[in-house]
């Protein structure tokens, strides 16, 4: 079954992605930095930081992980 991206999903992935952004940079960390922690490619990184293609709960998880913060955190919208 695909996924068919509303507005709400969509904005939803753009402030997942802001906050992503937002606390690799606090941790002065590279997009590829990141990348590489997650054995992702650095465009995928990109990709999830700008919202156009949304987390799995494993990447969240990886994520929080490597932030040293909640799941939560990464998701609220007051984050950025």
């Amino acid at each position: 079954m695909k996924l068919i991206k509303t507005k709400e999903h969509n904005e939803f992935c753009k402030v997942v992605g802001a906050n992503i952004r937002k606390m690799r940079t606090d941790k002065k960390l590279t997009q590829e930095e990141v990348a590489f922690a997650l054995e992702v490619t650095w465009q995928q990184m990109q990709k999830y930081e700008y919202g156009k293609n949304c987390l799995s709960a494993w990447r969240l998880k990886q994520l929080a992980d490597l932030f040293q913060v909640s799941t939560m955190d990464i998701l609220e919208q007051d984050k950025t």
